[in-house]
């Protein structure tokens, strides 16, 4: 996949690592975006990447992201080997990397066996600065 998206020549950057060692090679950068489509649903637990998230977003940086979920607390490992996150395990794992939750709305990323597969897109970001603090005054 990665040949495929060079080949492509769209992106600035690709790099090829352990997701939370590439996050923390990247503390003190100033992302705007972080942004996982499809990759937690190899992941047991989303707080420490949303840890490693939070430390490299820029103020009001956002960090999005899917996963699979389930109307259960916690994360649940499915037959299909993939993990489903439920709403409670990552509104926890926000509010532990510090990051406000801005969305969690019900979509499906992908369909097994001509069924959707339920799932969350989440948007969280960095605190908001303070009026006080604001950039339009």
């Amino acid at each position: 996949m990665i040949g495929q998206a060079r080949a492509k020549g769209l992106y600035d950057r690709l790099e090829v690592s352990d997701l939370l060692e590439f996050l923390a090679t990247e503390v003190g950068a100033s992302h705007h975006l972080v942004l996982a489509a499809d990759v937690f649903v190899y992941c047991s637990d989303v707080a420490p990447i949303a840890g490693g998230a939070a430390a490299v977003l820029a103020p009001d940086g956002l960090f999005a992201f899917t996963v699979e979920t389930h109307d259960e607390l916690g994360v649940r490992l499915q037959g299909t080997l993939r993990y489903a996150h439920g709403p409670a395990h990552i509104r926890a794992a926000l509010a532990a990397a510090r990051l406000e939750l801005r969305q969690l709305a019900a979509a499906s990323t992908r369909s097994e066996k001509g069924v959707p597969v339920p799932g969350l897109l989440v948007v969280a970001s960095t605190p908001t600065s303070s009026p006080s603090n604001s950039r339009n005054e």
